[in-house]
């Protein structure tokens, strides 16, 4: 007995953009402005809707670069998220701030 065919698709959402200026080394001197869009693309089971793969792709001026991660794709565009020590605040901390008002 054969086991029936997994059926894919393929699903991109766009994940992050911007810009950055980049200087010219011409006569002008001047600098122009870049930009660049991240681009999630995954292959997901048709039936079960689990995805079997996802890659980053970066596009910029036309030209696609893939990253297994966002992390390098950002990287690759000089973006650093930095993120804070705590995103939420403690109950006791919560408190403490009710009661100091």
């Amino acid at each position: 007995m054969r086991k029936p065919e997994q059926k894919l698709y393929a699903l991109e959402s766009v994940v992050d953009r911007g810009f950055e200026d980049v200087t010219e080394i011409s006569e002008e001197a001047g600098s122009r402005r870049v930009h660049w869009t991240i681009i999630k693309r995954t292959v997901a089971d048709q039936k079960s809707g689990k995805a079997m793969s996802a890659s980053y792709v970066l596009q910029r001026e036309g030209i696609e670069a893939e990253f297994p991660n966002l992390g390098a794709a950002r990287a690759a565009v000089n973006k650093t998220i930095v993120h804070p020590e705590k995103l939420t605040l403690s109950k006791a901390e919560h408190v403490a701030a009710k009661g100091s008002r």
